[in-house]
């Protein structure tokens, strides 16, 4: 997992796999301080790379601010219901990343990386749900077929 903005190659910008989540006016960025449209959930079969679409980059911000391996992500898929679900905060620790998820009184705030120095993303109550749904999606997309 890596928080440091990656920038896309020229032979990047047509990932295998792709969703895109709509966003409300109350979710934004830190500590970039955006405002944020939609997100949206890339793969290129191993790993998902989260990106984000600003209202507004005039200081040139890169997309992307998540970098998630195959089990990070469905981990993340998994506590991220259950803090919508249950109403309380979730931590979600792996080899690979460090999210906390907290349940506020306008929405929920993920917290990723080093406590310290972290990258958060405040999601409203009136969209969290289609991250969540965005974010299984792209994990069902590149998860083996199960069999019956």
């Amino acid at each position: 997992m890596t928080t440091v903005p990656i920038p896309r190659l020229a032979p990047d910008l047509k990932p295998k796999y792709e969703v895109k989540v709509d966003l409300d006016d109350r979710a934004f960025l830190f500590p970039s301080g955006k405002s944020l449209s939609q997100l949206s959930f890339l793969s290129d079969g191993k790993t998902i790379f989260v990106e984000a679409a600003y209202l507004f980059n005039q200081s040139r911000t890169a997309p992307r601010f998540l970098v998630l391996s195959y089990d990070d992500a469905k981990e993340l898929g998994q506590k991220l219901i259950e803090a919508v679900y249950h109403a309380r905060p979730q931590l979600v620790i792996t080899s690979g990343v460090k999210i906390t998820i907290t349940v506020a009184a306008n929405g929920y705030h993920l917290q990723v990386g080093d406590m310290n120095r972290p990258t958060e993303l405040l999601l409203s109550t009136g969209c969290i749900w289609r991250v969540c749904q965005g974010l299984l999606r792209i994990v069902d997309l590149i998860a083996p077929v199960e069999s019956n």
